[in-house]
């Protein structure tokens, strides 16, 4: 008689199949990697998933990319038409948008690492691009409406789309080298105040001058 399935082992190797996805990324992860990571074999891990595609499923399901891209996105749009985020108190909507994210980020750690820093070779590959462009927009629009004056240049624009890329490079560096939840509430709120530094500073160079021709 087969045997049936067992929770605990799907289990073990879908944690397994996180940890070798985040380190190595899609191309790299082996499933040799996976089943000695699991304690299995690799005929018992295709009673479970029949190939690397329907493993990589079963770690990265379709809806968690839009989970975090709506997180992320909800943190600048918190900001409404605030001046000065540093002055924020704790129960502001951007205060507890990004309290939200970051232990979002924390409990689903894996994923988050693989999608802003692993995703080559897998259909994520554009994500983080994507993300990066997606919160240029929107910091766009709130800055509008806090700097009614402001004007972007092309090459005011590029700088807000190298400061967006630094810091979601920086989030998932973070992630991958602060292993305890306490060290990484540290490592992203000094990144925070870093990249808030950065994006009032072009703001307000770019609302108390006019753009060059």
């Amino acid at each position: 008689m087969a045997q049936r399935p067992k929770p605990e082992v799907r289990e073990a190797i879908v944690h397994a199949a996180a940890l070798a996805f985040c380190e190595h990324g899609f191309e790299d992860a082996t499933l040799i990697d996976i089943v000695n990571r699991a304690g299995t074999s690799i005929g018992n891990l295709y009673k479970y998933y029949p190939n690397k595609n329907e493993l990589f499923s079963a770690f990265l399901p379709p809806s968690f990319p839009k989970e975090l891209t709506s997180r992320l996105s909800q943190q600048v749009r918190a900001l409404h038409a605030e001046t000065n985020a540093f002055e924020l108190d704790h129960q502001h909507p951007y205060r507890q948008a990004s309290e939200r994210l970051l232990a979002f980020s924390i409990a689903h750690r894996e994923r988050v690492v693989f999608l802003l820093l692993r995703a080559k070779g897998s259909k994520y590959e554009p994500f983080a691009a994507d993300i990066v462009r997606r919160l240029v927009g929107l910091a766009v629009g709130y800055a509008k409406k806090a700097h009614p004056t402001l004007v972007f240049t092309p090459a005011r624009r590029r700088a807000l789309v190298r400061i967006y890329r630094g810091f979601v490079l920086a989030l998932g560096a973070i992630l991958v080298e602060e292993r305890t939840e306490k060290a990484c509430r540290e490592a992203v709120a000094l990144l925070t105040r870093y990249h808030l530094s950065g994006l009032a500073a072009l703001f307000a160079h770019t609302a108390s001058r006019s753009p060059s021709p």
